[in-house]
This record gives C-alpha cells, structure tokens and sequence, in this order.
C-alpha cells in the first residue's frame, strides 16, 4: 500500500523553489544597426521615474525622463521620456526578462526608436541602454553595457547568444565614434 503525501505539503515544496526566469530572445544589433535603427540618440541624466498601469490595467508601465546633455542623433530637445514595461505599483512588481531599467540620477547612453503609439523606448530592450559610470583608478567616465536577461539571435551565424558579463568601454571615443557614424 503505498502513502500518499497530503496536497498542502506539495504546495508548501512549491513555494520554497526557487523562482528561474527564462531570457527574453531578441535579434543580436551591433554598434552600427544601433546607431542606424535609432531615432534618436542621446546622454542623458534620469531625472523622474513614474509608474502607471496601462489602459487594461494588465501591465505596469515605467515612464523615465532624462536631461538630455549631448544629443547626437535626432531631436535637439533638452528633455525625453523613454517608456519600458516593468515597475513597481501599488504593492506589485512585475519585470521583463532584458528590459532596461532606470534609476534616479542614473546617466545613460540611449538608443531610443518610436514605439507602435509614438512614445521612445530603447531599441533592442537592454541593447539600447548604456551606463556611464566613473573609472574610480582613472577618474574618466566609462559605458556599462550589461545586456542580463538577453538572449542573442546573430542572423549572420544563427547563433543563440548570452553576454557572460558587462563590457566597458570609453565614453568620449564612443560619443565621437557615434557623431562620425551619424554623420555618414
């Protein structure tokens, strides 16, 4: 006669494993596809961050404004707002696997293209995001590319690609390599 274990001690197994998040699978851009599908390309300093649910109450929109200090692609204007779906609201978070997230007073290179109702998001998700942060050996400021989450479709390879860790790189080389590339 074999034992049966009660349900609610199953359950109670469920909730202690731990909770695995699968990678979100985009197309793999490079520098150049960043530079040339981008609307707009700008630095920036995160200034306001706001939470709202859509218009379905389904998912939690994140709306991030940024001080635009070097526009180098697209509008010159001094202010974008740059949507991303994920945030925390009344009590709930919810968060997509290789979406960027941005913190107050955080500075950022941004790829930016016009969603399907015209408000910017980064392109390629976490692709169009770039830190800058402080060399503290150096003192000059360095881009973070953590791309966490992501998983790569080369076209050219068909290759399925994960980034083991954040690269960094230069600030000032990029933004000039980015101006030559706009200038094309």
């Amino acid at each position: 006669m074999r034992k049966r274990l009660p349900l609610w001690f199953g359950a109670t197994l469920l909730a202690l494993l731990p909770v695995s998040t699968f990678p979100t699978t985009v197309e793999k851009f490079t520098l150049d596809d960043l530079v040339q599908k981008s609307a707009r390309i700008v630095v920036g300093k995160c200034i306001a961050r706001e939470s709202r649910w859509n218009d379905r109450n389904t998912l939690i929109l994140t709306t991030s404004r940024f001080a635009v200090s070097e526009p180098l692609k697209g509008s010159k204007d001094g202010f974008v707002e740059v949507v991303t779906v994920g945030g925390t609201l009344d009590g709930i978070t919810q968060t997509v696997s290789g979406m960027p997230a941005f913190e107050p007073e955080e500075e950022v290179l941004l790829f930016l293209e016009p969603s399907k109702n015209g408000q910017w998001q980064t392109l390629g998700l976490s692709q169009g995001k770039f830190r800058v942060v402080r060399n503290r050996l150096t003192g000059e400021e360095e881009l973070v590319h953590s791309l966490s989450g992501l998983e790569l479709y080369d076209p050219a390879s068909h290759n399925l690609l994960q980034q083991e860790k954040p690269t960094r790189t230069r600030l000032k080389p990029m933004v000039e390599r980015i101006r030559r590339m706009v200038q094309q």
